[in-house]
């Protein structure tokens, strides 16, 4: 992820045109709850490392929380976290996804970080842990899902992606939905095409694509358009 578009824009500039598309983002997402299947676990991920899932995620964290939901914004990531980093928080070092994972006795009100929006709270990934894969396949995910969608509106998970390693396809048939972020001249359609194949294997719900990197005139700057 280039370094200038590892922020959060939606607080830096709320009025700004890419804040405006995250909102885009955020009403087709309530739109596709509003079909009457459930939209409350959202998985953003990407076909490969670069393409600005992360960043996504994040500002889609800021935006929903504007709303006046309870937002919960989980860095799934427990082999490379960044999320922590574009909101200043501690992530590998701290209590987090893969301690609550690996113990059973762990807190999540222990594990879970306040940030500095309201309405806003954030899951570290945790320390690295020697198995990812198997703790994030196991009953244990399912019950620490079913506690955060008691405490929260709305959570979304910040996965690795998806081409990568299996992380993020264990994790797309535990939630309500996915948003698959692709990158202008640099995601690949081979790769699309075996993700959205991944994705029918898992049984996950594709909801949409984030169109990440595109040239905005207007905004002098990268947009995010969702189709």
């Amino acid at each position: 992820m280039r370094e200038r578009e590892n922020r959060l824009i939606a607080i830096e500039n709320r009025f700004s045109p890419i804040t405006e598309q995250y909102r885009n983002v955020r009403t087709s997402i309530q739109f596709a709850a509003s079909s009457g299947r459930p939209m409350k676990l959202l998985l953003v991920t990407s076909t490969e490392q670069e393409e600005g899932k992360t960043t996504l995620a994040s500002n889609l964290a800021v935006v929903m929380a504007e709303t006046n939901t309870k937002v919960l914004l989980i860095d799934g990531d427990l082999r490379r976290a960044t999320a922590g980093k574009i909101f200043n928080l501690r992530t590998g070092t701290v209590a987090g996804l893969s301690t609550l994972l690996s113990n059973v006795g762990s807190s999540l009100e222990e594990a879970i970080q306040r940030t500095q929006i309201k309405n806003l709270d954030f899951l570290p990934a945790g320390p690295i842990p020697s198995n990812p894969s198997e703790l994030l396949n196991s009953n244990r995910l399912n019950e620490i899902f079913q506690q955060v969608e008691e405490k929260y509106d709305f959570i979304i998970v910040d996965s690795p992606p998806l081409l990568v390693v299996t992380d993020a396809q264990i994790f797309s048939s535990k939630v309500d939905g996915v948003v698959l972020v692709v990158r202008e001249n640099r995601t690949k359609r081979n790769n699309l095409i075996k993700c959205k194949t991944l994705l029918e294997r898992s049984k996950a719900r594709l909801i949409g694509v984030v169109y990440n990197g595109a040239k905005s005139l207007s905004a002098g700057n990268y947009n995010y358009y969702k189709y």
